[in-house]
């Protein structure tokens, strides 16, 4: 399976990503892309973009998803742990856009800091569906991470 079939059996109803999609932000230059896999199936994917100049970068999480049959086995904290600690590299912040009623998500995010700062009336196409856009405030830098304040 490729993360585009996974991408339409998550998000069927959503304009899902094709593969070419993928495949442009798996070449941007500017993007992370990680994979989880048990016994060489993948199971789950996570896109991260940077945005901005380095110095004044923040992150946006594109897309992250994990096949219903291994839901609830942390291999989606797994994923998103490692976007974040992309962001935390830089000592950015995190921004995404999560369906209203994607309740787990919004917990998991909830759990790493995001929180909800706007609402995106009928964002996903074609189904309408409202967004949250959720923001972690930057971490990692000399204060979190041991180093001397000024």
């Amino acid at each position: 399976m490729r993360c585009a079939d996974l991408e339409r059996v998550l998000f069927r109803g959503d304009g899902p990503w094709s593969a070419a999609a993928f495949l442009s932000e798996i070449g941007a230059g500017h993007t992370t892309c990680r994979a989880a896999r048990v016994e060489d199936v993948l199971v789950g994917y996570a896109v991260l973009a940077a945005l901005g100049r380095e110095g004044d970068r923040e992150f946006e999480v594109h897309t992250i998803g994990v096949d219903p049959a291994y839901r609830g086995r942390g291999i989606g904290r797994t994923l998103l742990r490692m976007l974040l600690d992309v962001a935390d590299a830089e000592a950015a912040p995190v921004l995404l856009d999560v369906r209203t009623d994607n309740v787990p998500a919004r917990t998991l995010y909830e759990a790493h800091g995001f929180e909800v700062v706007g609402l995106r009336p009928r964002y996903y196409r074609p189904s309408m569906a409202d967004a949250h856009l959720m923001v972690r405030p930057a971490r990692g830098g000399p204060d979190e991470r041991g180093g001397s304040g000024p």
